[in-house]
């Protein structure tokens, strides 16, 4: 009887294999910074080719967000703004970078923008809430809310609603 004896290749075969494998076990994840890189890289040079490319500044300054590259972000944002000064999502984003660098004063001034623009979006009065009760305007920060909790009363999301409705509370009781 002959018993299986495999050969040398298939063995040499199958220990690559599992060094690959354990090699890809204990390979770390990529950085939110690696997997960005060749993305802003792209989209840098999408904008040499067109520097009107709103989409591109706008998809970069949302990458240089996600990698708390406040500064680069709000660069980007604010080009967008420039070529369309109608676009809410590049004043939002700019205003929650500004938040993130505790600029209070932008960020109102950005969310008052976007409240202009788009005055059915609750979140907006929300966070415009938050970025005047920084600055001390107490008044201002409680009449947003209120604003925010009807609008999402209207719109049916008692969820935000309710967490507004508490933020209210609270910002009434320090007044």
């Amino acid at each position: 009887m002959t018993k299986y004896l495999p050969s040398k290749l298939s063995i040499l075969t199958a220990i690559a294999l599992v060094s690959i494998q354990s090699l890809a076990i204990a390979a770390p994840e990529p950085t939110a910074t690696e997997t960005a890189q060749p993305t802003i890289a792209s989209l840098n040079a999408a904008l040499k080719e067109n520097p009107q490319d709103i989409d591109a500044y706008l998809h970069r300054g949302i990458l240089h967000a996600q990698l708390q590259q406040n500064i680069p972000a709000i660069v980007d944002y604010t080009e967008v703004i420039r070529l369309d000064p109608n676009h809410a999502l590049a004043y939002t984003n700019r205003a929650a970078a500004k938040l993130n660098m505790k600029d209070y004063r932008g960020a109102y001034v950005d969310y008052t923008q976007v409240i202009r623009l788009l005055p059915e979006k609750a979140i907006t009065y929300n966070n415009r809430a938050y970025a005047r009760h920084q600055l001390g305007d107490c008044k201002g920060a409680i009449a947003d809310l209120r604003i925010a909790a009807e609008l999402f009363r209207i719109q049916g999301d008692t969820y935000n609603q309710q967490r507004t409705l508490t933020n209210l509370k609270a910002f009434q009781r320090k007044r």
